[in-house]
This record gives C-alpha cells, structure tokens and sequence, in this order.
C-alpha cells in the first residue's frame, strides 16, 4: 500500500522543495537563453566587424570554441578550385585535415574516429564554402546548446565569410589598379562632381611640377593650367564635358601648364568614372600623355625626309643630265670624260650619304663592335693625307701633332672615319683655301686629338645640337652648303664607344672658325681601359 502524502511541516516542505527545483531550472533555462542571446550577439558583431578573412575566421572560430566548450579547432574555406584550405586553428593542433563531406555520415564519422568525441560542422554552404572542426576537453563533452547557437548563425556566417572574400578581392583589385596608375608614365587625373582633383599620379605630379598636397581640392583648371598653356578655354573643358554628357572622349589634344609656365603639349582621353545619380553630379579622369617627345620625333623625321630627299635629288639630276648628255650629244672625248668623272663624283656624294644614314641605323639599333688594334695618330693622318691627295686638298692639311706621340689602341677603320668626317667638314665650311689645322697632346691616360678651321663657326646654342642627327646649325642651313646634318653625331658616337668625349668649341688663337676636340684611349694603360669598358657598357 502506498505511502500517506505529507501532512504539516513534512507537506510544506516537500513543496519548498518542489518550488526550489522549479526555480533553479526556470533560472537555469533563463541562464541558456541569455547566453545564446549573448552568443548570437557576438557572433553578430563579429558578422558586422567588416574584419578582413584571416581575421574573421579567427575571430569566429574563437567564439565557436567557446559556446561549444571546445578545447581545440580549425577552421577551412572552399577556394576558387573547390579544395579546403586551413584559414584558422586555435588549441592543440598539429596540421589537422578538414573532412571530405561534414554532412556525409561516413564522413564525419571517419574524421570524429582521428578527433575522439569531435564534432565537425558546415558553416555556410555559400561560396566559399566554410568547414569547422571542434573537439572536447579531455574527459568532457561537446556543449550541444553552443553549438545549436552556431548552426542557427550559419546563414549569416555564410555572408560574413562571402563579403570577406569579397572584400579581400575588392581590396587586392585595388591595390593592383593603385600601383598601375603610380606606376604609369602617363598623367593620371581624377576630379569630382564640381570639377576639384581628388586625385592626381606620380607621373603628373612630375610633368606639372606640383605635388599632390598642392593638388587635391583645387580646381582642375588651376592644377593643369589649360587656358594659360593655350590648351582650351575653361568653358571647353573636356572633363566638364564628360560629366555633363556622359560620353567618354577617346582622343583630344590640348595643352597643360608644365614648370616654370612651360607649355607642354598632350593627347588624352577622358570617361566618366563614377555616378552619384544626377546628370551633372559625376566624377571623370583624365589620361594625357606628353607629346612633346613625339612632335619632336616628328619633326626630326620631316626634317630628315626633306634632308635626305634634298641631298639625292641633287646627285641625281646630274648623273641624270650629263648620262642624257652623253648620250645624245657629240661630244669630245675631253668632254666626254669631263662628264663621267662628274657622274663619278655624283655617285660617290650618293654613296656617302648611303653609308651615314646605315651608319646612324647601325649605331642607334646595334651594339657597336670595335677592333681594338695599336696605331698612331701619325698612321691614321698619313692615310687620310693620301685620300686628299686624290681630290687635290692635300695641300690645306695641316699638321701640328708630334710624331713621336705614342701609340693608341682604337678600333682603325672606325676613328680613320671619325677623322676623315671632321677634317672634311672643316674642309667644307672654312674659307676657300682655308688651312685646317690637326693638332695632338697627351692628357693623362689619352690622347687629346683637335681639328681646327678658319669657317663660318658654329653659333653656342647650336653647339650641342649639332651633334644629334639631322640637326644642322642655323648659319650652316642659311650658307646652302649640302649636308645631313649626320656626320658629328656619327663621330661623337664612335668616340664614346671609344670611352672618348667629342667637344665643340672657338679656335685657341680667338680667330673665327670651330675648333672640334676629341680624346681618345693611349694604348696598354689599365685605368684609361677600366673607364672605356664603363662607358661601353652604359651605352
């Protein structure tokens, strides 16, 4: 027979009991829900930190380990190629591998056999596809409330871990474009909606002469200074235009304000590159490049075309006149070879212009080979003496050099044409009859070599312009005398392949004319070879 119930004191206080236990479990499920509350709210601040991946993974995984009462993790996302790879691990862990499948049975059970008592969980089924790995203290257990916690968040897991990959991407993207447009060697210029820089590139700090503090904020018609350069006026701006309209401009050429008020000459397309939803309301950049290097290429080629065009057709026409002559006429034979040393002539002025513009092709496309032999000033004199003697200007070489200056170790054929070219220039220029004086004395480990002539002269500021091809002095294009305007910058050229300086300066005796200076190495001495193969080498 079953016992009485209670009755007096031994009823009241079965029911405290009662209510006591009835407490505590109220007080304790109030306790599990505010830690899930508390839970969920950090898991939520971790999902709105915006932290970068390695970070958040870190960070959740933390949290995960704490809900669960875990002693250990690790956590892997899916990458692009749908391999796992370990992006945070916390406890005692020693290169642990993420489970083929969390949701496959076999396959958690197969990874909980190599962790006792772990458990291993999908947390977002989003690209990247995010796996944690938990395992208990030892001789405890798993919190199955903390973890029902983290499988309610793993929807919004998921999107953390996708706007961190997301942002990663973004912020990789950006430091790329960053380092194209500081690296480009073009101006780069972005304004906002009102017209003001908010950004301005390496590149077009250096073409402007400014600098980015100096830039920023301030109208973009004062940073480039297109109406004082005479580039446009402020109405036409293209930049304006292409916020107004919306349509990018491919090609426009303008110009800019470089230092000191310089003008300098661009090319550039401008797009619209972001939109703050009204019409008038959007940013631009500008790209320009400087075209004063290609105007001045272009000027060089015009001028070489006319050059060259000039010099052939001259030639040209008369082997062209005396061959008709030859042809057609009766001629004597006094006559007869009359014209054809002329066409012989002729041809030969064609044949030297031949041989510079290879010349200036070779030179500026192929590295030069010399064939370093011993010689001397006085071998390389007597064979250009007995060139003049065939066109008679034998006698106007004069020589002043020593003939006891010793040796030097120069490729012959090379300087042979360096000297030819200079006495002959000197030739042509100075007066008729004029002497050209060659002159020699050593300087230290060379040989200091001076052509002089009693011409025109070249004016100082052309003086080192005339040793760039095709340029010739501006008294030099007025005299009409024929040239290409190639011949000093051949000379200068072989005579820094040499390790040499070629220099244009006045006569020593302050009478009118030129005098053309060059150095060039002695031979078997090791500081003068030293300084060659360094000059050599940086050309």
């Amino acid at each position: 027979m079953a016992d009485p119930p209670p009755t007096g004191q031994g009823a009241l206080s079965a029911r405290v009991d009662t209510l006591e236990r009835e407490r505590r479990r109220a007080f304790e499920d109030a306790q599990r829900q505010a830690d899930a509350l508390f839970a969920q709210y950090q898991l939520s601040q971790l999902i709105a930190s915006g932290a970068n991946l390695p970070d958040l993974a870190a960070s959740v995984l933390n949290e995960v380990l704490r809900l669960a009462d875990a002693a250990g993790g690790a956590l892997w996302l899916g990458t692009d190629d749908a391999e796992m790879s370990l992006v945070a691990v916390a406890g005692d862990v020693s290169d642990p591998a993420p489970p083929a499948d969390p949701t496959d049975t076999e396959d958690a059970r197969a990874w909980t056999g190599t962790h006792p008592g772990g458990r291993a969980m999908v947390l977002s089924d989003l690209p990247p596809r995010a796996v944690v790995g938990i395992w208990p203290r030892p001789g405890g257990d798993l919190d199955d409330d903390g973890v029902r916690v983290v499988l309610l968040a793993r929807h919004e897991l998921g999107v953390a871990f996708l706007n961190a990959r997301l942002h990663e991407a973004l912020e990789r993207e950006r430091q790329e474009l960053s380092a194209i447009v500081d690296g480009a060697t073009d101006l780069i210029l972005q304004v906002d909606e009102n017209g003001d820089v908010v950004r301005l590139n390496p590149a077009g700090q250096r073409l402007l002469g400014t600098t980015l503090g100096a830039s920023i904020g301030r109208p973009c018609g004062d940073v480039l200074g297109c109406e004082v350069a005479g580039g446009h006026a402020l109405a036409d701006c293209p930049l304006a235009e292409v916020r107004s309209s919306g349509e990018s401009i491919t090609y426009r050429e303008s110009a800019v304000r470089g230092p000191d008020g310089a003008r300098i000459g661009v090319a550039g397309s401008y797009a619209v590159t972001a939109s703050h939803g009204d019409v008038g309301a959007t940013r631009a950049t500008a790209i320009l490049r400087d075209m004063s290097a290609v105007r001045a290429l272009e000027e060089l080629r015009e001028g070489f075309v006319a050059t060259v065009s000039h010099e052939l057709r001259t030639p040209l026409a008369l082997i062209r006149g005396y061959a008709e002559s030859l042809l057609l006429l009766p001629l004597e034979p006094a006559e007869q070879r009359l014209f054809v040393e002329r066409i012989s002539e002729a041809t030969e002025r064609l044949g030297s212009l031949v041989d510079q513009v290879l010349d200036v092709t070779h030179l500026q496309a192929d590295p030069l080979i010399l064939d370093r032999r011993t010689t001397t000033l006085s071998a390389l004199i007597a064979r250009l003496r007995g060139d003049l003697e065939i066109s008679g200007q034998a006698d106007r070489l004069v020589v002043m050099a020593a003939d006891d200056l010793p040796p030097i170790e120069v490729d012959i054929v090379r300087i042979g044409q360096v000297l030819e070219n200079l006495v002959g220039n000197a030739l042509k220029y100075a007066a008729d009859g004029g002497p050209v004086v060659v002159d020699g004395a050593i300087e230290g480990a060379w040989l200091a070599v001076s052509v002089e002539d009693e011409g025109i002269g070249i004016p100082d500021a052309d003086r080192a312009l005339v040793m760039e091809p095709f340029h010739r002095a501006w008294n030099v294009r007025e005299s009409r005398i024929p040239g290409t305007g190639l011949g000093l910058y051949i000379c200068r050229r072989l005579v820094e392949a040499h390790g040499g300086e070629l220099t244009i300066g006045d006569r020593t005796d302050g009478r009118s004319g030129t005098r053309v200076g060059l150095t060039l190495p002695l031979a078997d001495d090791p500081a003068r070879a030293k300084r060659t193969a360094e000059v050599a080498g940086s050309g």
